[in-house]
């Protein structure tokens, strides 16, 4: 039998890190089991950029019906959270908004990167008292069904508590969940975050009785380049197309799928739907110039058409449109027809401004590809972390299936399901506030449950 804490937290990422210190803060005693060999979670392979809707008006325009409850939590919580942050020794820079975006947005740099931010939060944790197991894979809960939570068990022992935080990520890394969750393309996506991040909290959750919440068939992610590209944590950040927004984005029938405007984020849902979850971004010069303008974050290794060609992904470069529909047919074995009837049919839109015309409707972002040459780059969805996972409320607590909170089983992070509805609102400051949430909530129960 392992020790007696007060709270143990399951994974070490940004969201479990808040979370164990702001308990400890709190008084209690406090363990951290972390899956991996060192801590951080994919936060901490993360551009660093920390940052919400500014408030929950501009929240709502990303999460349409979204529990109101749940986006003022995350809202009120970030912004506190960032003051919290500074305190504990994590360095960070306000930033502005590089290029008008599609809600207002208060955005803070984690400086110098964010492995630096998570190692000082371990760093404090631990200064605390506070203790930190990795190689520790969480299994199961002990409790539920009726019963309060009493710990957790993992591969080798049972660990003891009064109450327990799940943040484990997500279920991205594991290739069934996917399966079950979006369909059989969805093996065709590629992680954009450490592959230990399999469900451990959300299965663990459902078996104590929690209440399953979606959006299930949502999740946060952006285009990345299909192999043969080499993607993975050294350089997703480089070879994300930034830019799609702007060009033209159709499946392997050679047809648009979707409203390329609502940004990577959002059609990657629908992507992982199509035909080997495989697209076809389309642009041409004029877009590929004027990259720094169109990204939402701009940066001096900009030009990812470069970057994904270094990384082994394949771009058709051509000096004309039929020549890019040939060869895209005789490469890919893209229909020329369809191909030629969408880019005919995009093209008349931009003429007229109205991107309603389309069969499939652009809300924005009409540019007209007429500047030569013209490329061409298959993509497949990345997966950051999932939408779908245990209902909670906004303190945090874990609901069973009649809505009530599970006695001592608390959430951060990408194991909170349904604050998410469609759109993407951050992801680390998911992490920091539901974070202070839960490690709060554990702690205040713990104590009064002593």
């Amino acid at each position: 039998m392992a020790d007696h804490y007060d709270v143990i937290v399951a994974g070490a990422g940004i969201g479990g890190l808040c979370a164990a210190l702001r308990a400890r803060e709190n008084g209690a005693s406090v363990a951290i089991l972390e899956k991996a060999d060192k801590i951080g979670g994919s936060a901490a392979a993360s551009g660093g950029t920390i940052w919400c809707a500014s408030n929950t008006d501009e929240w709502l325009k990303v999460q349409p019906h979204g529990d109101m409850a749940l986006g003022a939590a995350l809202i009120d919580y970030f912004h506190t959270g960032i003051d919290w942050l500074s305190k504990q020794g994590v360095s960070l820079q306000a930033r502005k908004e590089p290029n008008p975006y599609k809600f207002q947005r208060t955005i803070y740099q984690l400086l110098p990167d964010a492995r630096t931010a998570m190692e000082t939060l371990s760093d404090r944790f631990q200064a605390r008292g506070g203790r930190i197991f990795t190689n520790t894979d969480l299994r199961g809960l002990l409790g539920g069904r009726g019963e309060p939570i009493s710990g957790v068990q993992t591969a080798h022992s049972e660990w003891t508590s009064r109450a327990v935080i799940l943040s484990t990520g997500g279920f991205q890394g594991n290739p069934n969940l996917r399966a079950r969750y979006f369909g059989t393309q969805s093996d065709h996506m590629i992680v954009r975050g450490v592959p230990q991040n399999t469900g451990g909290g959300f299965q663990s959750a459902l078996a104590a009785g929690a209440q399953p919440v979606g959006p299930f068939n949502r999740f946060y992610g952006h285009l990345l380049p299909a192999p043969p590209a080499q993607v993975g944590l050294h350089n997703f950040l480089k070879v994300k197309p930034d830019f799609s927004e702007y060009a033209v984005l159709i499946n392997l029938n050679g047809e648009r799928f979707d409203d390329e405007y609502l940004g990577d984020e959002v059609t990657c849902h629908t992507l992982v739907q199509q035909r080997r979850a495989t697209a076809i971004l389309v642009f041409d010069q004029h877009i590929r110039d004027n990259q720094a303008a169109l990204s939402q974050w701009p940066a001096p290794d900009n030009d990812r058409v470069t970057n994904i060609r270094e990384a082994g992904g394949e771009v058709i470069e051509t000096p004309s449109l039929s020549e890019l529909a040939r060869t895209m047919t005789n490469r890919w074995h893209i229909p020329t027809h369809a191909f030629e009837k969408t880019m005919t049919e995009y093209a008349a839109a931009c003429a007229s401004g109205n991107g309603q015309t389309l069969s499939v409707p652009k809300s924005g972002g009409l540019i007209p590809l007429d500047t030569p040459p013209y490329y061409a780059i298959r993509t497949v969805p990345g997966i950051t972390f999932t939408y779908g996972g245990a209902k909670v409320n906004a303190n945090a607590q874990v609901l069973d299936k009649t809505d009530r909170p599970i006695p001592g089983l608390f959430a951060a992070g990408a194991d909170c399901g349904g604050i998410y509805t469609r759109g993407y609102t951050g992801g680390l400051s998911m992490g920091l506030a539901y974070g202070l949430i839960a490690g709060e909530g554990a702690a205040q129960y713990a104590r009064l449950s002593d």
